[in-house]
């Protein structure tokens, strides 16, 4: 399990990063977006976010139907990284995902929203 939890932490930091170097417009875009969703994931226990992670592995693949070409794509980078988030936020309550890892992709998507959505104020894990 740690090695794939390292996988898959360091595959979702890699992400992030690359989201990080679009232009702030397009930052801001993802991050309220990805808030939007969080805030709404919220309202359910973390062991019941799966539904959450389908719609937005859903909404990923509505994106690439209309024409997405990148996963910098706001229209598809924010359901990727939103999904990441469920996905940790799951993980870390079933023990599906190391503790560290899980952890790790929570603060980072969790930081990059406040950065670049403040006016969509979510509370920390």
């Amino acid at each position: 399990m740690f090695l794939r939890s390292l996988f898959y932490e360091r595959t979702v930091l890699r992400h992030l990063e690359r989201v990080r170097q679009l232009p702030v417009e397009v930052q801001t875009d993802i991050a309220v977006r990805i808030s939007n969703f969080i805030e709404q994931a919220m309202t359910v226990s973390d062991e019941r976010l799966e539904p959450f992670a389908q719609v937005a592995k859903e909404e990923q693949q509505r994106a690439v139907q209309r024409g997405g070409t990148s996963d910098l794509d706001p229209t598809w980078a924010a359901p990727a990284i939103s999904e990441a988030w469920c996905k940790a936020k799951l993980g870390l309550a079933t023990g599906g995902l190391n503790e560290h890892s899980a952890m790790e992709i929570i603060v980072a998507i969790e930081t990059f929203t406040s950065r670049r959505a403040p006016g969509h104020p979510h509370r920390a894990c």
